[in-house]
């Protein structure tokens, strides 16, 4: 029974439970490109990474952020420019005759037409940096969004990287599991063999037919992580879930690297990584903001054009300057302006916002500081440590291969027992497997380092 139990435990693989919550939403957004001859799209993982880059969800949504941003950058160009007002208005009104002294007015039966036209054009003077600092504050709003599409990209690649592994780690497991499979179909039919001509006893050959049973029943759990990673990076790319789609390579290899000091990466880490220019770029924008609410405790001087004009043909008009006539009159010209809005405590409540604003927007820079560094050091010991298990855990797969070639071999010249093909079967299973993981969580321990450094530090090229 405790041969069983170890049994169990070696070939129940970790399959990557979490890749359900990796797919989110199928994105129908692109179509996928023409297989040859009507076969599924090939791609590797530099193809899947350019893919990503351009059509992952994310990095979609965060370019129409952009364009909101560049909205306004426009509406605070446009604070420079003059702005005017117009206003027309028609009507009926009843005919006059006269002037201020002597006049005579008609009845609701003598309606005739009138037009009134008043407006200004005006131009801002002086504003105490508003519009200045409005400006600056929306130009570092949409290089923070530029920088939010180069952080999107990043964390799609990253994405792309993972899933990417993780499929070819599933498909090697899947390989694995075959073969382990294949050995025990084999054992278990010698040992019908050897039973009949009773050189063994039933209790063997049922351990060696549970053994069988417990790889078999891993086929449906592979079979489902293949498809789910499978569907994780068809989204993660853009591309339909029915897109006929295979991954260009068959064998999952630690990616090739040459890793520098860990100093290198950090003293390039706010250089590069996009989070910390996004930080800096925010930490202007707010300073701007405060110096454009601080402003509107004083007052905007401002030139004016304002015009008025109005005309009603049945109705006299009044050349005595004293008499005021709301239907025939014009006039305008050129002045100077003062606006001050004496709302002091709403201006009081903004500054109060647009500091508290930045100051935690400082706050998050002092944790950035301290807490980067330390994310840095993480995923470059996590690469280090998942690159000495691959030299540990090749080196059992080997041994492992060669123990499970000659249990079996052994077994069938007959000199061999079941509980060897037994217990080889599983060593070798659980030897591979780590091997294989130990691959795979190097990768990804790669593609985690250059998110967080800000650069890629293999030698993948895309």
């Amino acid at each position: 029974m405790m041969a069983l139990r170890r049994l169990y435990i070696i070939v129940r693989f970790p399959l990557m439970i979490a890749v359900p919550l990796l797919l989110g939403g199928a994105s129908m957004s692109r179509a996928a490109e023409p297989a040859e001859e009507g076969g599924p799209l090939r791609l590797s993982l530099t193809d899947c990474i350019r893919r990503a880059m351009e059509y992952h969800p994310a990095v979609q949504e965060v370019r129409w952020d952009v364009e909101i941003r560049r909205s306004d950058v426009q509406q605070a160009e446009a604070g420079y420019y003059p702005t005017g007002e117009f206003v027309n208005i028609t009507g009926v009104v009843n005919d006059a005759k006269g002037n201020i002294l002597r006049f005579r007015q008609g009845g609701i039966g003598d309606l005739g037409p009138f037009t009134r036209i008043e407006g200004q054009i005006a131009y801002p003077l002086f504003t105490w940096g508003k519009l200045p600092n409005g400006l600056k504050a929306a130009q570092k709003g949409l290089e923070q969004e530029l920088v939010s599409v180069e952080q999107r990209k990043a964390e799609a690649i990253r994405e792309v990287k993972e899933l990417y592994y993780t499929l070819l780690y599933t498909r090697q497991v899947q390989e694995l599991m075959n073969d382990v499979r294949s050995g025990f179909e084999k054992a278990v039919a010698v040992a019908e063999e050897r039973l009949r001509e009773d050189k063994i006893t039933q209790l063997d050959l049922l351990n060696l037919r549970i053994g069988y049973a417990s790889v078999a029943k891993e086929e449906a759990r592979l079979r489902n992580g293949i498809e789910l990673t499978r569907s994780a990076l068809l989204r993660a790319m853009g591309l339909p879930q029915t897109t006929q789609f295979e991954i260009a390579d068959k064998t999952l290899t630690p990616q090739p690297a040459h890793l520098k000091e860990l100093d290198y990466y950090v003293e390039r880490l706010f250089a590069n990584r996009p989070e910390w220019r996004k930080l800096r770029l925010g930490l202007q924008a707010r300073e701007a903001e405060l110096r454009v609410a601080t402003s509107d405790y004083f007052p905007t001087v401002f030139f004016a054009i304002p015009f008025r004009y109005a005309y009603a043909p049945d109705r006299s008009r009044q050349t005595n300057p004293f008499a005021y006539d709301n239907f025939n009159f014009g006039g305008g010209g050129p002045v100077v302006g003062v606006r001050w809005s004496l709302g002091f405590a709403e201006t009081a409540a903004k500054v109060a916002r647009s500091r508290a604003e930045l100051m935690k927007l400082r706050a998050q820079e002092k944790t950035a500081v301290m807490s980067f560094p330390l994310e840095v050091k993480e995923a470059y010991l996590n690469v280090k440590e998942a690159e000495e298990r691959i030299r540990v855990t090749a080196d059992g797969r080997r041994a492992g291969r060669t123990l499970v070639t000659l249990a079996v071999a052994n077994f069938e010249l007959g000199i061999g027992e079941p509980q060897e093909v037994f217990l080889s079967l599983g060593n070798y299973t659980r030897a591979t497997n780590d091997y294989y993981e130990a691959v795979r969580d190097y990768n990804v321990a790669l593609a985690k380092l250059s998110l967080v450094v800000g650069e890629e530090v293999s030698e993948l090229q895309y």
